[in-house]
């Protein structure tokens, strides 16, 4: 019980503020029950964090993609934060890979084979996230607040978090859902997922579950799930093959209007959703890596889901949809149809490493945003740099002590890079290959390089 005197705090809130005596003077959870709970909460984000990965290449609206590199980075940073929290508690930090609990296993079995967008969104803002909504909450109303604070900032800014994912898919979804058939689907779908959650008990204990004998019929083969690695695009994008217009080259040629040659930048940032996309079966299919690499991998997956977005900017700035010329697919289709995921990942490296000659690559990008006086293309070209120092950097802590050193890492990248290429070449024919360089110089009212307006 709370002392009843009256204590002189000067006026100060006393306790840094966190709570009043009463409150602190509560026993809250124990440390066994906490890290119960912390464990099963870890395992599903970073079960989140693959899952979502796994749908992106297929997924073919933009949005959606754009959102997903998002939350899978921002699970991977919780599932950190939590596991990085059960080793400060008296607990090892064994067993953080290990299934805590097969029935959460099951669940998420099931969540993982959502058959399209629609039942992807309603698993996750329906039924997952917001279960997780629940737990933390019920871990923050629970624990004391003096004397496990620690779990409780983890927790409170993972319900910050949680909120914006939740809200971003639930307007998502509604977008999706106009019609009743795909309303029925996201209500089936969700209620397919809610049954199986229930008999795992939920996330925070897992102690009040429902009966097994109750769940719907799976959809999970009790096997690993496959994922469907095709790169797509949604009706919105056009000749997602074409790669005729050499917008890589253009904004090196200093002959071109500064306006053009930023213009080229922005499409390169555009086309860059390919990355996240050849990333995506990295991330999912690599097992038996220490937890930091699928951290790095994630972030990295954000980063570069976050460079397309730069582009659609762009684009919009200029008032052209960002969806009106191809953005084309053919990299991260030959690479996750052709290559196993650790040559996609040092096709990744070598292209990181190429970038760092300052005067020639990211450096020299930069430059061409600087004399163009372009704010925002400047500000892009800057945090692209340092993402891509970082992207490097990453590549190395990786891949370097697999080959034995940085030489023996650019010998076999340079082969894997030149079989790429190839396989590019077979793509070619899925397009008519139409330059369509010439109308965005129209539609930005540049000249074209033959000296008139370009048609």
């Amino acid at each position: 019980m709370a002392s009843t005197i009256d204590t002189d705090n000067l006026g100060i809130p006393p306790l840094a503020g966190l709570c009043d005596y009463e409150e602190a003077s509560k026993p809250g959870l124990s440390v066994e029950t906490t890290v119960r709970f912390l464990k099963r909460l870890a395992y599903v984000k970073a079960r989140l964090n693959r899952l979502q990965a796994a749908h992106l290449p297929r997924t073919p609206e933009w949005e959606v993609k754009c959102a997903l590199g998002l939350h899978l980075w921002l699970d991977a940073e919780h599932a950190t934060h939590l596991r990085k929290r059960v080793a400060e508690m008296r607990q090892p930090p064994l067993g953080l890979d290990k299934v805590p609990d097969p029935r959460l296993e099951a669940w998420l079995d099931e969540a993982i084979r959502a058959g399209d967008t629609v039942e992807l969104l309603a698993g996750l803002s329906r039924v997952i996230r917001p279960e997780i909504v629940r737990a933390v909450e019920r871990l923050l109303a629970e624990a004391n607040p003096m004397l496990d604070y620690p779990t409780r900032r983890i927790g409170r800014q993972l319900l910050l978090e949680e909120a914006e994912m939740i809200a971003w898919g639930e307007q998502a979804l509604g977008a999706l859902t106009v019609t009743p058939e795909t309303r029925e689907r996201a209500d089936a779908w969700g209620e397919h997922l809610d049954a199986y959650g229930r008999a795992a008990g939920g996330i925070f204990d897992g102690l009040e579950a429902d009966p097994a004998e109750n769940l719907p019929a799976p959809r999970s083969d009790g096997q690993p799930y496959e994922m469907d690695p095709v790169p797509r695009r949604d009706q919105r994008f056009i000749d997602p093959f074409n790669r005729a217009a050499p917008f890589d080259a253009h904004y090196r040629d200093e002959a071109r209007a500064l306006p053009e040659r930023v213009m080229a930048l922005m499409a390169k940032r555009l086309r860059e959703m390919d990355v996240p996309e050849w990333m995506a079966p990295i991330l999912y299919k690599t097992d038996g890596k220490p937890w930091e690499y699928y951290l790095d991998i994630s972030r990295q997956f954000w980063d570069e889901t976050r460079h397309a977005m730069l582009g659609e900017i762009g684009f919009v700035r200029q008032e052209i949809p960002f969806t009106r010329y191809p953005v084309s697919v053919a990299a991260s289709h030959t690479l996750n149809t052709e290559f196993e995921p650790v040559e996609a990942h040092v096709v990744l490296w070598g292209i990181e490493q190429s970038l760092m000659a300052r005067k020639t690559g990211k450096g020299y990008e930069w430059d061409v945003a600087v004399e163009s006086g372009d704010e925002f293309a400047i500000s892009m070209q800057d945090y692209d740099w340092a993402d891509e120092v970082l992207h490097a950097q990453i590549g190395r802590r990786w891949l370097i002590p697999e080959h034995g050193s940085q030489t023996a890492l650019s010998e076999y990248a340079s082969g894997v890079i030149e079989r790429w290429a190839q396989a590019m070449e077979t793509t070619r024919a899925a397009s008519a290959q139409e330059d369509w360089w010439p109308q965005l110089q129209a539609d930005i009212g540049v000249a074209s390089s033959s000296g008139t307006v370009g048609e």
